[in-house]
């Protein structure tokens, strides 16, 4: 009889553990493996950061404009380069980087077939520049006939600290600008920022008085991030 009894109490145990195990058919523990692969998966091919070329124009022997005692390559890479680089380190949603400014953009791209010609459809060009030979105010150059939020967070930079060309009021569609013309061909998004006349005193002075301020500001319009002030 005790024999018996304890039979009847192993057996009570073991049912519901057997039941149990018996609930995990091999279906379902292929179910839960596929699952978990497929995580695994989502999370090692997570999206990659948006990636922003920024270029400054001219160089490579060609000066650009002239105006106040410098050239427009030597003006951008020496005043604005600086500190365009100091506030996309502070990027943290995108990918900002630097076209070689030993180099030019355009003569790489027109006379070389390298340039524009090998970048990646997914990057987005911002190219900066001074205008010339007169007048006063900067825009944004767009390759649609409307401007991107974008150009409009960059054109409202150039309002506050240069002031806006009033023959544009912002923006201007252009084109006949052959490099521009091959970004656009390969489907490529940019905007080009003329950040006032070299060629006038008001318009120069200010881009050098509010480099820092003018490259922060580009930076977060360029990636729609709030930045820290650094001196």
């Amino acid at each position: 009889m005790q024999k018996w009894h304890r039979f009847l109490v192993w057996g009570s145990l073991l049912i519901p553990l057997i039941a149990g195990l018996a609930l995990v058919t091999p279906a379902q523990a292929a179910t839960h493996a596929k699952t978990t692969t497929q995580q695994t998966t989502k999370k090692a091919t997570k999206k990659a950061p948006h990636h922003y070329l920024i270029v400054m124009g001219h160089g490579a022997g060609d000066p650009g404009a002239r105006g106040n005692g410098t050239t427009e390559a030597t003006a951008l890479r020496k005043i604005l380069l600086p500190q365009l680089r100091k506030y996309a380190k502070q990027v943290k949603h995108s990918k900002v980087t630097f076209y070689n400014p030993k180099h030019n953009l355009v003569s790489d791209t027109l006379f070389h077939h390298k340039g524009s010609y090998k970048l990646n459809k997914h990057t987005t060009v911002i190219m900066f520049h001074l205008d010339a030979p007169s007048g006063q105010g900067g825009h944004v150059i767009i390759h649609k006939a409307h401007p991107t939020k974008r150009d409009q967070r960059l054109a409202k930079v150039i309002k506050k600290y240069i002031g806006l060309n009033r023959a544009y009021r912002g923006y201007s569609f252009r084109t006949n600008l052959r490099n521009c013309n091959v970004l656009r061909r390969r489907g490529i998004d940019y905007s080009l920022v003329e950040s006032g006349f070299i060629t006038n005193k008001h318009d120069f002075q200010h881009f050098k008085k509010y480099r820092a301020q003018i490259a922060k500001a580009d930076i977060e319009a360029i990636t729609h991030e709030t930045l820290s002030a650094k001196k």
